[in-house]
């Protein structure tokens, strides 16, 4: 039994019997669509980084990594080279040891020319799940990951 809903449209997939594997299946086929739809000047992943950061301007480097499920070697990676770009710079924060980062201005015009294609590929896979899929996806994606902190944590 593959767990999947009767009602639910045959699958265009294998099965994959790995959590991880069928997470990271889906993962890599829907950053796909949104690199299609976004073009190649921002990658969905600078993008979330820059668009965390927008909402949170000034939010350091080990916020923004548990915020996006990263390491803090791949974070560290990531803001080195958004500030390579221009796209983003330190700012003070209220812990000296560590620094904040907020989007530059340079940044800001990336995100918002970025943001047309974004919402093209979110209105693609709400459209292809329908409303109610869509909902329950974030829904247990959210669960999906918190669990996998408590898991992790619980270890």
């Amino acid at each position: 039994m593959s767990g999947i809903p009767t009602s639910a449209p045959p699958s265009l997939l294998p099965d994959l019997p790995c959590a991880c594997a069928n997470l990271r299946r889906a993962a890599r086929l829907v950053t796909q669509l949104y690199s299609e739809e976004m073009g190649r000047e921002l990658e969905p992943g600078p993008f979330a980084t820059l668009s965390f950061l927008s909402m949170r301007p000034g939010a350091s480097q080990s916020a923004a990594g548990s915020a996006l499920g990263l390491d803090k070697t791949t974070m560290s990676r990531n803001l080195l080279l958004l500030r390579s770009r221009n796209w983003i710079e330190w700012v003070p924060t209220d812990d000296r040891r560590e620094r904040g980062y907020r989007l530059t201005e340079t940044g800001a015009e990336i995100l918002a020319a970025a943001k047309p294609g974004w919402l093209r590929a979110q209105e693609k896979m709400r459209a292809a799940l329908g409303a109610e899929q869509w909902d329950a996806m974030f829904q247990l994606v959210g669960h999906v990951a918190d669990s996998a902190v408590r898991a992790r944590r619980d270890s």
